[in-house]
Order: structure tokens, then sequence, then C-alpha cells
């Protein structure tokens, strides 16, 4: 992981004792490190981590024998108490490229915990998720990027809106490994992958047809039977649902929130949303506590 400095423990907002090689965070923090070849270190860490490998590969493990190799696009969960081990000696990329990791350390909530716990320990105190490096990968890179600005940030919030985050990047994590035994057709998948990186924008048809790589009568025919809904009909849902989670965690306004999920026209946004959730949104906002 690398020595963490007082000055980041300072920019984050966080306690951060480090002595005799451990490391320990009063909440959470959240930094990237880079290592050339050649690189190796240990530390003792007293806090669930979550590292996520942006560059190159490392050897993890104490013991040669138990240890495992990660690399770019994998994410690793640490266990409390863990004799955390790791060099780039003896891994293919590694040696070439080093390495390169964001992480957050943290003290997790017990909704947190849970999403963590549930991963497979493949060492002992350690898991590890392949995400590669597709479109739930820049996702995942992105939730960390804004954990760091936030904490470096004098947000007052920031400790929850960094743990939101985090469960956003567990959450897309999870979403891999499950398409990984989904049978759902992949062009649903890569219909549904466009839609979500295109909200704002004007989306037709035809346009999901082309992601898709089908025609519209087998677009059809494949998307209700996995999703319950025409393709069109499942683009308002993913506009509303992030519409709602916009209503929670910012406060702009509904008219700009509704532009931001396609909606061209406020009060047909107003309308739809209520038809999903029962409450138009300034009702939402206000029961949600925003």
């Amino acid at each position: 992981m690398g020595t963490i400095t007082s000055a980041s423990a300072a920019a984050a907002g966080q306690a951060i004792p480090t002595s005799s090689g451990e490391i320990t965070v009063a909440d959470i923090l959240c930094a990237s490190e880079i290592h050339g070849p050649g690189a190796a270190e240990r530390y003792w860490h007293h806090q669930w981590a979550v590292i996520l490998i942006t560059r190159g590969g490392y050897r993890v493990g104490v013991d040669p024998q138990q240890g495992f190799d990660a690399e770019a696009g994998d994410l690793v969960i640490m266990r409390p108490e863990t004799d955390h081990a790791w060099t780039t000696v003896g891994h293919p990329r590694g040696e070439r490229e080093g390495v390169a990791a964001s992480f957050v350390l943290l003290r997790p909530p017990p909704r947190i915990e849970l999403l963590l716990l549930r991963y497979r320990e493949i060492r002992p105190h350690y898991a590890l998720q392949r995400i590669g490096m597709g479109p739930a990968w820049r996702r995942i890179v992105a939730c960390f990027r804004q954990i760091q600005r936030l904490g470096e940030s004098s947000n007052a919030m920031r400790a929850v809106l960094q743990i939101n985050l985090l469960e956003q990047a567990l959450l897309w994590a999870a979403a891999v490994e499950r398409e990984a035994a989904d049978p759902v057709d992949p062009r649903v998948r890569r219909t549904i992958e466009y839609m979500g990186g295109h909200l704002a924008e004007p989306i037709t048809i035809d346009d999901l047809c082309r992601a898709a790589g089908a025609s519209r009568s087998q677009l059809a025919a494949i998307f209700a039977p996995s999703t319950g809904f025409t393709p069109m009909r499942y683009l308002e849902k993913l506009r509303l649902e992030r519409a709602m989670q916009m209503l929670r965690m910012t406060s702009r306004t509904v008219d700009s929130i509704a532009a931001e999920v396609g909606f061209c026209d406020a009060k047909h946004f107003a309308r739809r949303f209520r038809t999903l959730t029962g409450q138009s949104p300034t009702v939402y906002r206000a029961e949600s506590g925003t």
C-alpha cells in the first residue's frame, strides 16, 4: 500500500497514527499510489482495505505458499488485522510496469461490512474480484476518485458521501460477478450499458439497436423477456432511478436534474416521476431528508 504521510492524513481530515509498520485510520481514507518495478512493502493493517489495481500488478502475501497475483482490473478486499505484504518482483506485469493502485481504508458501517463479507476469501484475510477493464471498472475508478477528492475537501458530510460512493463501487463489482454467471443475452447487457452511459442525451430505438448490434425485431424479442420492459420503458426507468438518486444526494433544482437525466420537458418528467414513485420530485426529496 505504501506509506501514508501525515500530509495526506491531514488533507483527509483523519487521525492516522503510523508506527512500527502499522496503519490505522479513524474513519475512512482514500489515496492512490504508484510504485516502480522491484518495489516491495509490508504493513500491519487494522481496518478493512479495498484496493483497486489500476496499472501493472503485484504479488500479495507474506507466505509465498499462500500468496496470489493481482493486476490492473482487479479489486482486492483485505480484512482487518492483516499483515499485508506485497512485491512487484515475480509478477510478470509488475516486473515490467510496477504497480499503481487506489485504495480505501475504513471502519465500515454494518451495511458496508456485509458487502465486504460476501466476498469469499481466496487466501486467509484476502478476497479478489476480477473486474476487467470494461465499463464497470471505469465506474469503480470514478467512485474511487470522487472518494479521494471528498477526503481532501472541507465538506462536512464527506465521510457519509465517501461511504455511499464506496457502496456504489462495491455494487458495481458485484454486478460484474453476477453478469459472469448470468445467462442474459450480451446484446441486452450492451444495450443497458449504453443507456447508462448516455442518459442525458436523446436516445432513439435505432441508437439502442446499434449499441446492441441487433435489429429492431431482434432487440424487441430478447429485451423484454430479460428485463420485463421494452427498451424505451427500461430507459425511462433508468432515468427516473438516476433522478431519485440525485434528489436524495444533491441540492440541484428539479429542472436541472430533469435535464441531466434526459427529460427536455420538466412537466413531463414530474408526471413520469409521480407514476413511478407515487410522489412529486419535490415531495420525494423532502421525505428523503435532502
